[in-house]
């Protein structure tokens, strides 16, 4: 495949030094971005073709930041695991979750795609669910090839204009900031001087950034980035050569759990002291949301199951078997006694869940002998190198106020050319969207005008939106991604569509 395999394909790379200690002329930049993931991706990309001499310092082996596509997956070394961000909604989908209606609307991200000719699909083929209309990214056969292809090639079309990606190399402070510029210290004692700083990073990142600053940004408070909370995500997924789930049950879509919390609370709300009840292991995941392949005898599929998607008390249960050693992921291997014996209680958890459908085809026998093979944990939490937690949301009732966070935050040293673009801060709250935003109104404060294929992209989309308010559609991006914040029912479930019930 054209996009490579991961992080291996990063962390093979070699690039030139920046051979001064100190700021000079040769190893100095127009556009310093700090941070390779989407929305420092997209700013390398657009300057660099701007015929700017961009250099971008990634702390990490990989792009991609929360997007973590894992390839060569699986015993045939031939699945991706999205163990990050993972799908985009290239048109306005709203959802009524409670109470509240919950809009999610990508269009940037939709329109990047579309001009980096990537080819996107469906994400759940069930056409009455809210995410039907989400879309992942997939090859010509409709196989998934990860989300990180989308910041990947574009830092492939930057460092064909000339930028230098340096991964594994971090910035420990900023100094010497005026109208012309910024100095860069990293963390292997260099100096880099840049007309313009974008720094793509989540918050906590951020903060421990600026505070390790000299002055000026020593001497200026930026309220705005502190006005943010951080929650914690987690995935999980289990690997089966027989995916019983579809080989006798027909499960292709939908969602299913059995984390349910005491009536008394709302499920709109994480509480993080909650004690998991839930045994033997928590569950909360989708059908429709691993990579499956069907191309054994008569159709025969194998593949991965989500077994959990979601914060709060959960991943209280499932850290116990996390290294927290710097990355998000940990291979669950049976070759290992922890995770041998966590294998095995979410096999047993998936069974007393699925136990009256298993039951009804003859199956339950067959299923209970088999144990997943292999699996991934992925928890986006402080104990992440270079990110530090799994999605943001503006405070509510603080100043500035939520919908106004994104101007807030872009430039927040009046004067100076250092401009804020993550998620944390931008209007798409919990999806790469609001980075790519922040990113593109940075690129035109510096006098980089929006490409016109996007400009057109956006006008189009602009009539859709306008149709949507007069419907009373829409109108407030979502706090959160709404799957992590799904009514619950009183007792746990299975709700999955069958592959005879689909509309594609």
């Amino acid at each position: 495949m054209r996009f490579g395999t991961g992080m291996a394909r990063w962390s093979g790379f070699t690039f030139m030094a920046l051979a001064c200690a100190h700021a000079t002329k040769e190893n100095a930049c127009d556009l310093a971005v700090v941070g390779a993931g989407m929305g420092g991706a997209y700013a390398a990309w657009q300057a660099s073709e701007a015929g700017k001499k961009v250099c971008v310092f990634e702390l990490a082996a990989r792009p991609g930041g929360r997007i973590h596509s894992l390839r060569r997956q699986g015993p045939k070394e031939d699945l991706v695991v999205e163990a990050g961000a993972y799908r985009f909604a290239p048109h306005e989908v709203c959802e009524v979750v409670g109470s509240a209606s919950w809009c999610i609307y990508t269009p940037i991200t939709a329109a990047t795609v579309d001009k980096l000719g990537l080819k996107a699909g469906v994400y759940d083929p069930d056409p009455t669910q809210w995410d039907n209309k989400m879309n992942k990214l997939v090859d010509s056969e409709g196989h998934n090839i990860g989300y990180l292809t989308l910041p990947e090639v574009m830092l492939d079309r930057a460092a064909s204009h000339g930028a230098k990606i340096l991964y594994r190399t971090g910035v420990s402070a900023l100094s010497g900031g005026d109208s012309s510029g910024v100095d860069l210290k990293l963390l292997n004692g260099e100096t880099v001087h840049a007309s313009a700083v974008l720094l793509n990073l989540p918050q906590a990142p951020l903060l421990r950034l600026l505070r390790r600053s000299g002055s000026p940004f020593a001497d200026v408070f930026p309220a705005p980035l502190y006005e943010v909370g951080s929650f914690d995500i987690m995935k999980l997924y289990v690997h089966y050569e027989d995916a019983w789930w579809r080989n006798d049950l027909g499960l292709v879509a939908g969602p299913f759990a059995n984390n349910n919390p005491p009536p008394v609370h709302n499920s709109h709300v994480i509480h993080p002291h909650d004690v998991p009840d839930q045994g033997p292991a928590p569950l909360k995941g989708q059908y429709h949301d691993g990579d499956v392949r069907c191309d054994g005898p008569k159709g025969k599929c194998r593949g991965y199951l989500q077994a959990y998607y979601s914060g709060g008390a959960a991943i209280d249960y499932y850290k116990a078997f996390h290294p927290f050693d710097g990355d998000s992921v940990v291979q669950l291997s049976p070759n290992t006694m922890e995770h041998k014996q966590l294998l095995a209680k979410i096999h047993s958890s998936l069974l007393q869940l699925h136990e009256k459908q298993l039951q009804a085809v003859n199956a339950t026998a067959r299923v209970a002998r088999m144990m997943p093979d292999s699996g991934v944990l992925s928890i986006w939490s402080q104990g992440v190198e270079g990110i530090h937690g799994g999605c943001h949301s503006p405070m509510n009732g603080t100043n500035p106020l939520p919908q106004d966070m994104p101007k807030a935050a872009l430039q927040p040293f009046a004067g100076l050319p250092v401009f804020v673009a993550n998620e944390a801060y931008g209007p798409v709250p919990c999806f790469a969207e609001g980075s790519l935003n922040m990113s593109a109104t940075a690129l035109e404060h510096l006098g980089i005008a929006q490409p016109e294929w996007l400009v057109k992209h956006m006008a189009d989309q602009a009539k859709v939106l306008h149709a949507h308010r007069l419907q009373g559609l829409g109108g407030h991006p979502p706090p959160k991604d709404p799957f992590l914040f799904m009514e619950r029912s009183p007792e746990g479930r299975s709700s999955g569509l069958q592959a005879d019930d689909l509309v594609v």
